[in-house]
């Protein structure tokens, strides 16, 4: 099995080092990731620059390390570029410090770049962590992909979302995007053109079987996503209003 790791914490990141020694076993593992942190950037990729690479000491565990100046997304694709003479079986991004629940989904260059590869036609999946250095976190990284591996669950279910709780999980559940969102607060900078930005999570609603409420009752979540945001109930109503 072949499997590029891609994420957005950066190509010298803890998590990253941990995914490599996690995914070692199952495959030939082939790495790129962004030179520094690219934390938010979402689905962001670069169309007005050089896209610059260069190849950095292969991270333990891996064939190849390359080290990409762009986003999340940038990687998967320069990494299937560089690395064009390897058919890839799986993408996996992470494992990220801090979770990526909920609305977080739509911001995290983590799931970017596993949504990235599940649009070009790989299976891909997202890890996220609480707790990046918990000291739970390699062994139930290498039995959760060992499970998705394993069972052919990455072919089923091509693009999956996985968090870790903070403390050692009391199990897996199977969940749903839940409600939590991040308020921002701005404060105006005197005698600048510029806000200091803080944010607090926002938990209100929460929502039966989500990744959020699994989480912070202490399980591993396991959500399966779709890169498809059309309303489809609304699809047929909203022609009948044009057609009036």
């Amino acid at each position: 099995m072949n499997i590029l790791i891609v994420n957005d914490d950066g190509y010298e990141a803890f998590g990253f080092k941990l995914l490599a020694h996690s995914l070692a076993g199952q495959g030939r593992v082939f790495a790129c990731a962004p030179k520094v942190e690219q934390s938010a950037t979402s689905q962001k990729i670069t169309i007005a620059k050089k896209l610059k690479y260069e190849e950095v000491t292969s991270i333990p565990g891996t064939q190849r390390t390359i080290a990409v100046d762009g986003t999340p997304a940038d990687c998967v694709r320069l990494g299937l570029k560089i690395y064009s003479d390897v058919e890839f079986d799986l993408i996996v991004s992470g494992i990220n410090s801090g979770p990526n629940l909920s609305r977080d989904t739509l911001y995290s260059g983590t799931v970017a770049a596993a949504t990235e590869g599940y649009l070009l036609g790989i299976p891909s999946i997202a890890i996220s962590a609480a707790d990046i250095k918990a000291d739970f976190i390699i062994d139930e990284t290498i039995k959760i992909c060992e499970v998705i591996i394993s069972k052919n669950i990455y072919k089923k279910y091509p693009l999956l979302n996985i968090n870790f709780p903070s403390d050692k999980p009391l199990g897996r559940k199977i969940t749903v995007l839940g409600s939590r969102t991040f308020h921002a607060e701005y404060k105006k900078i005197n005698n600048e053109n510029a806000f200091a930005v803080s944010y607090s999570i926002n938990s209100n609603n929460e929502i039966k079987n989500s990744d959020d409420v699994a989480q912070k009752a202490g399980y591993t979540t396991i959500t399966p996503l779709l890169y498809d945001k059309t309303d489809h109930k609304l699809v047929k109503s909203l022609e009948k209003n044009f057609e009036e």
